[in-house]
């Protein structure tokens, strides 16, 4: 039996870890002092490069004829910068199955100090024209190249025009591995698809890939430019949702890869995170106003960042922010791992009571982690379909809107789900020995398993709504495990969490069995 008594006080360490985070509090910093803007952005004339954008290459998937004629359009552009330096990065990529060669075109504004703020715009397009997203965006990112070039700046201005970003934000992981100057950015403002008609939020993203958290000063100062140029204040996550993130990075757009890389890094969207379906993204949804609202945003925060005489304020590396707080992460791990600790030391208590009384735990433990069989055996065939090419493996971040629920998909979920309802089945008389400790109460059993479900569940389902996925969040759940963004360890431990529900659920619907005399003797237990 579970003694109460150690689980209880196994709860003292948590306790002493609530006052430890309390301690670890930091105060939220204050935006970079305020600056006005030494030009003004053109919303018509930004309009006006989108058209031409749109007019010159309404298809434009990377690695296209079309990428290529926009690419060509930019550096142009870039070159008739007298006081600027051009550079390239080429690089290859799988796109659908083939191997294209994409290029970011770089341009650096040389300033007094070799401190560097980055503008970032991807100009390709998977599906459709892209007129308020990457047409938009590098429309506003050629408008201020021009509003600043001639403007006085500290700072160096760098410029990115990048190739990939419908598939993966492969060019803005290219910038972020390989670009040389890289720890010399104080600051990244990305432009996500800044011109649509129908402006909803977020309009601010500070999402991330990975772990890792933005500059908590540089999302105060964007907040404070937006609320400023648009009259509306951005939405931010609260903290589940940031809870929900570091549980399950899925960060859209290109500041996420900045972000995972260490680069601080802001995006500016007229249209939220997920990507605009191409439906909502005709020359028809480009408002110039939202786009003048996004691209006065971005110069005000250029010149911010430019007049700040340090790098702003990261604040710890993960955190959440929680009623005006920095949570550091690293507090957040402790307290997780001290309530992780009753449940441990009760199962350990139990062992030592079983091997005590003269049981052989081993074989229950070895049932125990057979139920996690199943599930393991669908994770490896969701790997060997993605090997095959029989259902998709594109690189994260990934536009949603490419990979619907179809025909094809739903009969690869069927297979997975045929998997472990076949994996079950066939493993229905590997049982535990006749005799159990105590009897199971089912309602309060399946009650607290349901309990323990609960965050996971929560979190799916919030971003699930924040990505705007619906009912094909299981699909796109499954899109993530193939593509690595949830990893082999995660879906290990997961699978191994599913595998002890499950049993303890066989355990609490099934009628307890007593040994008898004349039954047949099981090894696995030793007379009391």
């Amino acid at each position: 039996m579970t003694s109460f008594r150690i689980y209880r006080a196994a709860f003292v360490p948590a306790l002493a870890t609530v006052v430890v985070l309390l301690f670890s509090l930091q105060g939220r910093p204050a935006p970079l002092p305020p600056v006005v803007a030494s030009a003004e952005f053109d919303e018509h004339a930004a309009a006006r490069i989108d058209r031409q954008i749109v007019n010159a290459a309404p298809a434009r998937p990377p690695g296209s004829e079309g990428d290529e004629v926009v690419a060509d359009m930019v550096a142009k552009r870039f070159e008739g910068v007298a006081e600027g330096q051009l550079a390239e990065q080429r690089f290859e990529h799988s796109f659908d199955g083939n191997q294209v060669e994409l290029r970011n075109l770089i341009l650096t504004l040389p300033g007094e100090s070799a401190r560097s703020v980055v503008v970032m715009a991807a100009r390709d397009s998977a599906s459709g024209p892209g007129a308020a997203s990457s047409a938009a965006a590098t429309a506003a990112l050629l408008e201020l190249v021009d509003k600043l070039r001639t403007s006085s700046h500290t700072k160096t201005l760098v410029f990115v025009s990048t190739d990939g970003g419908s598939d993966g934000a492969a060019g803005a992981r290219e910038f972020a591995e390989h670009y040389a100057d890289r720890d010399l950015i104080d600051g990244a403002v990305v432009l996500w698809q800044p011109g649509s008609s129908t402006p909803r939020e977020p309009s601010l993203l500070d999402s991330s890939d990975g772990s890792q958290s933005p500059s908590a000063q540089l999302v105060r100062t964007a907040e404070r430019a937006l609320t400023e140029q648009t009259g509306r204040k951005p939405e931010l996550e609260g903290v589940f949702g940031e809870l929900a993130r570091l549980a399950l990075p899925s960060g859209l757009g290109e500041q996420a890869v900045l972000i995972q890389h260490g680069i601080d890094a802001v995006g500016l969207s007229s249209a939220g995170e997920p990507p605009l379906p191409p439906a909502d993204d005709q020359p028809s949804d480009l408002s110039p106003r939202t786009l003048g609202g996004l691209g006065r945003t971005a110069l005000l925060l250029v010149a911010t960042l430019d007049a700040a005489s340090a790098p702003p304020e990261h604040g710890p590396a993960t955190y959440l922010t929680l009623a005006g707080n920095l949570v550091p992460g690293w507090a957040l791990a402790l307290l997780a791992l001290t309530l992780l600790l009753p449940a441990g030391l009760a199962a350990l208590d139990t062992v030592r009571e079983a091997l005590r009384r003269g049981a052989r735990p081993g074989s229950a433990l070895a049932w125990s982690v057979s139920r996690s069989l199943p599930l393991l055996a669908a994770l490896f065939m969701l790997y060997l379909l993605a090997l095959s090419g029989i259902i998709a493996r594109p690189s994260f971040p990934f536009d949603p809107n490419r990979f619907r629920v179809g025909a094809g998909q739903i009969i690869a979920m069927i297979l997975l789900a045929v998997v472990i309802g076949g994996g079950y089945y066939a493993i229905r008389d590997w049982r535990l020995g006749a005799r159990r400790l105590g009897p199971f109460q089912w309602p309060l059993t399946l009650g607290a398993m349901a309990l323990s479900l609960l965050p996971i569940v929560a979190a799916v389902l919030l971003l699930a709504g924040r990505l705007d996925l619906g009912p094909t969040a299981p699909w796109h759940l499954l899109l993530m495990v193939d593509a690595g963004q949830i990893g082999f360890v995660e879906m290990l431990a997961l699978c191994l969490l599913g595998g002890s529900l499950v049993g303890l659920a066989a355990l609490a619907i099934r009628p307890a069995r007593v040994r008898r005399p004349g039954r047949i003797y099981d090894p696995a237990i030793r007379p009391g």
